[in-house]
């Protein structure tokens, strides 16, 4: 009997653990003042799905960041696979042999590759010493579910096998995506993975990560509740994206890849979180759910900061630690 109970104690003590892991904030619940002050600054309106509903998407398409100014020899505008998937190759160093960076934009899988994000794909070509494509993958709610999976896929299979024609070492690959595009990097390393592939991936980045796009989950985790509005991502404009993107499908462990049972074998891993962020407990669970499976990770959730670590000037200290996180692991990953 005594044995039994301790049994039961012991089962208590882990869930109840397993739930303060997710209920955990990184912080004090004090937002960054710069954060702050960029939120009164772009006039931070949440709106409801309501709302959110009644917005023409090619109005919404207008918005983002302005695009800023870098040489336009340094990328080249290219279409592969049969599909004629558009891709940026940025290669400001002109040089060769350099790793490779795919990168997967984000924007709630219904924003394209906006032109005011190009400047940063540029940028992150110069700070990691790499050439970067970026993948241009078909959008909601004109092409749901699974085309952007195929396309990014397809991206990553046809850059797999031709980077070195444009200057990339094909043995130092990392897949990068920030929001709705590190969803697609977690999916595109599971169905590498499938194939018996996923050696040719050495690392990936995921930033801001929707793990689990289910209502279940956006209902019960505690950043969803915490974080609901006034942080620029809110928790109606998650339901707007997923209800565009793979509406009645969100279980699917290519829509949901925190979903997946085996990560064994999986990639190393780069996770960044924020404590305002309504998916930071996504990231944190997808984290520990890979360490559980053995596989290297690096994680970090920033304290004061929202989705994507947006708001903050470029020499953030907060910013050089995630690029130092991310060469770090780039060195260790691509020696192996």
């Amino acid at each position: 009997m005594k044995k039994f109970l301790s049994l039961i104690l012991l089962v208590i003590f882990v869930v109840v653990n397993q739930q303060l892991l997710v209920a955990q904030p990184c912080g004090t619940r004090q937002l960054d003042p710069r954060v702050a002050a960029f939120l009164k600054m772009i006039g931070n309106k949440d709106l409801t799905i309501e709302e959110l509903r009644t917005i023409p998407i090619e109005q919404i398409r207008l918005t983002g960041p302005p695009p800023i100014p870098y040489p336009k020899e340094d990328v080249q505008r290219i279409k592969i696979t049969a599909d004629s998937i558009p891709v940026l190759v940025f290669n400001p160093s002109h040089a060769n042999n350099l790793p490779v960076i795919i990168n997967y934009h984000g924007g709630g899988f219904f924003l394209p590759l906006l032109k005011g994000l190009e400047y940063s794909l540029w940028q992150d070509a110069k700070t990691y010493g790499a050439i970067v494509f970026a993948v241009d993958y078909r959008v909601a709610p004109e092409h749901q579910f699974p085309a952007a999976v195929h396309d990014s896929y397809n991206a990553f299979k046809w850059i797999a096998a031709h980077a070195a024609e444009w200057g990339g070492d094909t043995s130092r690959i990392a897949l990068m995506g920030n929001s709705a595009g590190a969803n697609l990097v977690a999916v595109i390393t599971q169905k590498a993975k499938k194939e018996g592939i996923h050696h040719k991936i050495k690392l990936q980045v995921l930033n801001g990560l929707p793990a689990d796009l289910s209502p279940r989950n956006m209902e019960t985790a505690v950043s969803y509740e915490e974080n609901a509005t006034g942080y620029w991502q809110t928790k109606a404009g998650c339901y707007f994206a997923i209800e565009l993107y793979a509406p009645g499908q969100y279980n699917h462990p290519e829509v949901s890849p925190g979903l997946t049972e085996d990560l064994k074998d999986l990639p190393a891993a780069v996770i960044i979180n924020a404590e305002f962020d309504p998916l930071r407990d996504d990231g944190i669970l997808y984290a520990a759910k890979l360490r559980r499976a053995g596989v290297k990770v690096w994680d970090k959730c920033f304290a004061g900061q929202i989705h994507l670590l947006t708001g903050l000037p470029p020499t953030a200290d907060e910013l050089k630690e995630y690029q130092t996180m991310i060469k770090i692991a780039m060195k260790e990953s691509f020696q192996q």
